[in-house]
């Protein structure tokens, strides 16, 4: 059955204002904002995309998981399709950068810390060799 819109009642047809002006693909899809969502953490699989995702919400950062349809379906764990990526709006990426981060560079301190301190301890004499001489 079709239908010839001329002849249905005006609720069925589109009213267009003379004086309005014409929208475009960037004015309704939302493309070019400032709030556009980028990409800060490329997880493996869904279950590690979405620890990243609670780690990122409990400091206030809104995010949202991407990833393949087929991984949730088939419940895929590894490969290709089971990776998923996390998105931030832009302007919190970096924020969002350095929580997720922070946790390297406090290792990275320790690290260096513990090597000094092991360097310390190689220098120092061992007293128990001399007690036996």
């Amino acid at each position: 059955m079709s239908a010839f819109t001329d002849l249905l009642p005006g609720i069925f047809r589109r009213r267009v204002a003379e004086d309005a002006a014409p929208t475009t693909a960037s004015t309704t899809t939302g493309g070019g904002s400032d709030n556009e969502p980028v990409v800060v953490w490329e997880a493996a699989n869904l279950m590690e995309a979405h620890v990243v995702k609670g780690r990122l919400e409990s400091e206030g950062i809104p995010a949202l998981i991407r990833g393949e349809a087929l991984a949730t379906i088939y419940g895929l764990t590894a490969g290709n399709l089971a990776a998923a990526k996390v998105l931030v709006p832009a302007p919190l990426a970096d924020r969002a950068l350095a929580i997720l981060f922070e946790d390297d560079v406090d290792e990275e301190e320790e690290e260096a810390t513990h090597d000094e301190a092991m360097i310390d301890h190689d220098e120092r004499p061992d007293i128990r060799n001399r007690a036996h001489d």
